[in-house]
């Protein structure tokens, strides 16, 4: 990890979806810690808690913990968190993203959730395209 690049914590069940959204957020000049399941990512976010910016959720994890107990714990452990919520279905009525995140559906155009990442972390990419 690079430690003038904001640090994405990933947490998505499917591996395609998760390696490929990876490699793009790297691509884009973010470090990013992946986790595959709600336990994962929470124990991923404890681990990295001083390094990371923001988490991308996926709404639908395996095991008890899915992506919204996810970013419920995460809010109650560390409230400033950032967090961007994906899933295929509509945006969960239950969960209030205003003030730390937002929703992006799937299937995930990669342009936009790049740019939902630099909305959340309030940066433009003018300001991210220097040299590496």
């Amino acid at each position: 990890m690079r430690a003038d690049r904001p640090t994405i914590a990933l947490i998505e069940d499917d591996p395609m979806v998760r390696m490929a959204l990876a490699r793009a957020i790297d691509d884009a000049d973010y470090n990013v810690l992946s986790a595959a399941s709600g336990a994962e990512g929470l124990a991923l976010l404890e681990e990295h808690d001083r390094v990371i910016d923001l988490a991308v959720v996926d709404v639908v994890l395996p095991g008890r913990l899915d992506g919204i107990a996810l970013v419920r714990e995460a809010h109650r452990r560390h409230p400033g968190l950032r967090v961007i919520l994906t899933s295929g279905h509509p945006a969960p009525p239950e969960v209030d993203l205003t003030g730390f995140g937002e929703f992006v559906a799937k299937p995930t155009r990669v342009p936009a959730l790049l740019a939902t990442i630099e909305r959340q972390l309030g940066l433009s990419h003018a300001a991210r395209s220097g040299p590496n």
